[in-house]
């Protein structure tokens, strides 16, 4: 797993920040063998997903029941959650937040979501206790899922972090007319090269392209180069075609007066 901690003073508020996103290994699912699976809404056992979340609530100190979960259908909708709905979708799925891409909240809660090569943003403010967490696979990039998250944010965009995270990289990402031109052009600076009859398109410069127009600094941005396409470390259900577990990106704080 892989996970990092900050410490912020927001006003007088302590705030302990945790992110991160899961690798594969070390697990004790069966898809694939012993890999450390986090989706309920694949073809592995509850118990196996219990059991992984129980594991990374010991390691970041944030129990499962502060955890809240969409379920994702790669589009652009963006919900507010507060600290009443902790533990939605952990254990068991529900209709809540059906076809929700990015979440965000000012509360203590976890923000959680699963992935396999889609584009993990997180978001949060320097100036308060305002978090988020988008998944931004090429649909809902093409749909602006990144601005829409920014977008909910009522204050300064300048009091804002990004972190454009683990995901697939544009050289093992080719998509054809139609995924490009789904696009508006204006993102794609620097974030597509022709390959043949196909592109190669760089999923993680588009977000970033479009948490700039926004207003956010661009030394307030960071990107990862780590890859799903490494299948050794992490899932991707491309690489894979589709028959592997999934990755849990999480956001969020524990607040102290």
């Amino acid at each position: 797993m892989e996970f990092k901690t900050h410490k912020y003073f927001v006003g007088d508020i302590l705030t302990d920040l945790v992110f991160g996103y899961t690798k594969r290994t070390n697990g004790v699912s069966s898809y694939p063998e012993n890999s450390f699976n986090m989706a309920l809404y694949i073809d592995d056992d509850s118990k196996n997903v219990h059991r992984h979340q129980e594991l990374l609530s010991e390691e970041i100190n944030i129990p499962s029941s502060n955890w809240v979960l969409p379920i994702q259908k790669h589009g652009s909708k963006v919900c507010q959650v507060t600290s009443k709905e902790c533990g939605t979708n952990v254990k068991e799925l529900t209709d809540q937040w059906y076809g929700v891409d990015g979440l965000y909240t000012y509360d203590d809660v976890l923000l959680t979501m699963n992935f396999a090569d889609c584009v993990p943003v997180y978001i949060f403010s320097r100036e308060n206790t305002f978090t988020g967490l988008a998944h931004a696979g090429w649909r809902g990039t093409s749909e602006n899922i990144t601005r829409n998250l920014i977008q909910a944010y009522d204050e300064n965009p300048e009091d804002l972090t990004v972190i454009i995270g683990v995901s697939i990289n544009g050289s093992s990402f080719n998509v054809d007319d139609k995924v490009i031109h789904s696009i508006d052009e204006k993102y794609l600076n620097h974030a597509v090269e022709a390959d043949g009859e196909e592109y190669q398109l760089d999923l993680k410069t588009v977000n970033k392209n479009q948490a700039l127009e926004c207003g956010i600094r661009e030394d307030n941005i960071y990107v990862t180069e780590l890859g799903t396409e490494d299948t050794s470390t992490f899932f991707s259900y491309r690489t894979e075609s589709g028959k592997t577990g999934r990755a849990l990106a999480f956001i969020g704080r524990t607040v102290h007066d």
